[in-house]
């Protein structure tokens, strides 16, 4: 059969394609006939994947590891009040929280400033020196801190306080020495994240307390001064004190005039009841004073008796009127005493609301201060030391490089011999004829009765 009856037996009238069937025992048949085609396509792609092996570079890969324990910086101290005080991250998101940390962009940024980029990467150190403007300049060191996120891996196992990182770079000097300065810095910005030593919130609401007391200190003498108080609280202590040594002295005026006017009364009857002139037997001579009253010398005098009770009565009677005055002066203190008093009951919730507003401001303001004392001094301590992170391995300048060529070159090999026989299937099946009597016996469903050879002009 020749090549132009095969084709027309495939071919139907009306260009209509009838479907060849195969066998597996024709595709060794069928791939040799596209020989050239797959060794073309194999050999591509094979010196494709050997040029790119070959611009590959050995790479040094320096390890270390961290050793991460909770501190203080993981303890909650309340802004204000004691709610929820030594409250702690449990491990797990502790270690987390210390891997993102370690993973920040800001670290990387802080490693190449600190290392310059002559020691990390120097290819990017020749294109900073010839960038012209800063948004280039800028580019170069974003592209120094991508290297080094590529370059670094992070790792930690469950349940383990460890942290492993890795670090690759074509210089093993520079790999160690770049892993050691980012764990470095790490120590030094965590502290800036976990530790604000900068945060201006106690600040503010201290000032914000200071001025508020101002206001009640104000308004507390403001009151004070228009009420003509001195100490609120001693005042009326006295007050009390004064007006009970006035009742105490009431009393006593008042007994002792009761005991007076008693006296007055009694002495007044004894007066009345006393003559005031009595008989005195005296010489012939007389006394000066008395007067003859009839024969044998009776002389009529002044009753002594009488002129003493009449004295007392004198007495008394001023007395009594002293009594009266001091007794109408103490009620005069008392009822000033008890205007007072009432005047200061009168005051009192006022004054109560001030001194309550007066001293909560003073402890808010003192809680504050003590805050913001214990805020700064543990931020110098945090800052002199990380105890509770430490170092366990540093980073030491490998010896053997990993160079990816050899996988890169299998893997090259194997992608281009899968292309070469997806190429050799695609031309079989796009072929067009009856490549064999076999295929062309099952595909037109007749006998093959012979072939012949097919020779092109």
């Amino acid at each position: 059969m020749t090549h132009g009856a095969r084709t027309a037996a495939t071919q139907a009238p009306g260009s209509a394609w009838v479907g060849r069937r195969y066998a597996l025992g024709d595709l060794p048949a069928l791939l040799w006939r596209e020989r050239r085609l797959m060794l073309a396509v194999f050999l591509t792609l094979s010196v494709l994947g050997m040029a790119a092996a070959l611009t590959l570079k050995t790479r040094y890969e320096a390890y270390s590891s961290v050793l991460v324990r909770l501190g203080q910086e993981y303890v909650y101290e309340p802004r204000v009040g004691d709610a929820g005080r030594g409250t702690s991250l449990d491990p797990g998101r502790m270690v987390q929280s210390e891997l993102e940390i370690l993973g920040a962009a800001p670290l990387k940024l802080r490693v190449i400033e600190r290392l310059g980029l002559a020691q990390t990467y120097p290819d990017l150190a020749r294109a900073y020196a010839k960038a012209a403007t800063p948004a280039e300049k800028a580019a170069v060191m974003g592209r120094a801190v991508r290297a080094i996120e590529r370059g670094l891996a992070i790792e930690t196992a469950p349940d383990t306080p460890i942290v492993r990182a890795r670090f690759s770079h074509q210089d093993p000097k520079a790999a160690a020495l770049i892993l050691n300065t980012l764990l470095e810095e790490y120590l030094i910005f965590r502290r800036t994240v976990l530790i604000d030593p900068g945060s201006p919130a106690l600040e503010q609401q201290r000032q914000v307390f200071e001025a508020r007391l101002a206001d009640a200190e104000a308004a507390y003498e403001a009151f004070l001064t228009d009420n003509r108080i001195g100490d609120f609280a001693a005042e009326k202590a006295s007050l009390s004190q004064l007006q009970a040594g006035v009742e105490q002295q009431r009393l006593q005026t008042d007994a002792q005039l009761q005991a007076r006017i008693g006296r007055l009364a009694s002495l007044s009857t004894q007066l009345d009841q006393a003559p005031r002139e009595v008989v005195i037997y005296r010489d012939a001579s007389g006394a000066p004073g008395a007067r003859a009253q009839g024969e044998g010398g009776r002389w009529l005098g002044i009753n002594p008796v009488h002129q003493a009770l009449q004295t007392e009565k004198i007495q008394l009677t001023s007395e009594i009127g002293a009594l009266r005055r001091a007794q109408a002066e103490l009620k005069a203190q008392a009822e000033r005493l008890t205007e007072r008093r009432l005047a200061l009951a009168a005051l009192e919730p006022r004054f109560q609301e001030l001194s309550l507003n007066r001293a909560v401001l003073q402890a808010g303001l003192r809680d504050f201060a003590v805050k913001e004392e214990q805020r700064r001094a543990a931020s110098e301590i945090a800052a002199r030391a990380s105890e509770n992170i430490r170092i366990v391995q540093r980073a030491a300048p490998p010896t053997q490089g990993k160079s990816l060529r050899g996988p890169v070159i299998a893997t090259a090999f194997l992608v281009a011999a899968v292309s070469a026989l997806f190429a050799g299937l695609l031309a079989m099946v796009l072929r067009p004829g009856l490549p064999t009597p076999q295929s062309a016996a099952r595909t037109l469903d007749l006998p093959v009765l012979g072939a012949a050879s097919f020779k092109g002009r």
